[in-house]
């Protein structure tokens, strides 16, 4: 049987992930999770340095969509761009390394109830991300 200590992160993580600059507008952050159906999304500088996360439920929080008749959110781009990405952002964020295992981010994502993690180098810069979905696909993958 497989060890969860033995698979490595730059295995099974999601490589050259969707990101946003730090100095985007906010509204891009919903124009991004809807175009590419994504709920996490890491914020980078100009140098590809994980400065920070945005994720759906941040969103939510911050601005509360309106609902079409059809059941699809929907926002104004002006409301949410009343908002500024690097002063909402979630900026103290949990990374691992690529060399780091899945049971590493198993761990942290049970104990520390993340739903994605940013797998980054030694200098903070974004190498890829894995979320909860990646996670399961793995365990599939090696264990079933």
């Amino acid at each position: 049987m497989v060890n969860t200590h033995r698979i490595l992160l730059k295995n099974i993580m999601i490589k050259d992930p969707r990101t946003i600059d730090i100095d985007e507008s906010f509204s891009k952050v919903w124009e991004i999770f809807k175009e590419y159906d994504i709920r996490h999304l890491p914020v980078i500088d100009n140098n590809k340095i994980l400065r920070g996360i945005i994720t759906q439920r941040d969103l939510f929080r911050i601005a509360s969509p309106r609902i079409t008749l059809e059941g699809e959110l929907i926002y104004n781009k002006l409301d949410l761009d009343r908002h500024i990405l690097k002063y909402v952002m979630t900026k103290e964020v949990f990374s691992l390394s690529a060399d780091d295992t899945l049971g590493s981010i198993i761990k942290a994502m049970i104990y520390k109830k993340y739903g994605c993690i940013p797998i980054v180098d030694n200098n903070k810069f974004l190498v890829g991300i894995i979320t909860q979905i990646d996670v399961f696909r793995a365990i599939v993958e090696y264990f079933a």
